[in-house]
């Protein structure tokens, strides 16, 4: 019973512990090589006496300590946390989500950015999940609310081969970037990819609708094939 005890009451402390430092149990994969230990807890933003889920904040930095050092004894300095931005290292994980270091292309950049985006699906195109930023300030009386609130909304990027530019999948070009895979273009110039209207229709409003209102979902549809039938 006494050892039961004790062993209760250390892991109480190291409960405790975590809660005092903000700290998940995670990983950094650094050179090809997971690292295990904890990072600083983040996703949250506050503005007019309301907290709000702020999912871009994991596509920046991380704050990083080692297992070993964390499950030392004693009070853990700020010092002893790394920060990590996505040049620095390959990703990170915690609880059952995966970030990875991607080059990111949005509509109006000039040149991709390197930022961490979640997995959402692993294969020869592979689906992350990305935040937009909020800007730094906003005008009107609602505040930062509605940006807070449209800015936690995922959008869907993909990612051809493991060293290819991130963008939206929305803007994917099937007949030209899945040109290597003939299964799937031809049934994008057919009108197969369909989300409304008869299956194997072929009229021109048919592919029309699904090509602009169902955009992404059609581009999905044809991605979903591609991981499936192609190379």
């Amino acid at each position: 019973m006494a050892l039961i005890f004790l062993s209760s009451g250390a892991y109480s402390q190291f409960e405790e512990k975590l809660k005092e430092e903000g700290v998940v149990a995670g990983s950094i994969t650094r050179g090809g090589k997971e690292i295990q230990g904890y990072i600083k807890e983040t996703g949250t933003a506050y503005t007019n006496g309301k907290f709000f889920p702020a999912p871009w904040q994991f596509q920046s930095d991380i704050k990083f300590i080692a297992k070993d050092i964390f499950e030392k004894p004693g009070k853990i300095k700020n010092k002893l946390f790394e920060k990590y931005g996505a040049k620095d290292i390959e990703g990170y994980r915690y609880d059952t989500l995966v970030f990875e270091s991607v080059k990111y292309l949005g509509v109006s950049d000039v040149i991709p950015k390197t930022m961490f985006v979640q997995s959402a699906l692993e294969g020869k195109i592979s689906l992350y999940y990305h935040f937009n930023f909020p800007p730094p300030a906003v005008s009107g009386p609602e505040g930062f609310e509605p940006v807070f609130i449209e800015c936690s909304k995922p959008n869907l990027v993909y990612q051809k081969d493991n060293d290819g530019i991130v963008k939206l999948v929305k803007f994917l070009n099937i007949e030209k970037e899945l040109a290597d895979c003939p299964y799937v273009t031809e049934k994008q110039r057919k009108g197969e990819y369909q989300v409304v209207g008869k299956v194997n229709g072929s009229s021109f409003i048919n592919k029309l609708i699904n090509n602009s209102v169902y955009r992404e979902q059609v581009r999905l549809l044809a991605i979903e094939d591609y991981n499936n039938n192609c190379r």
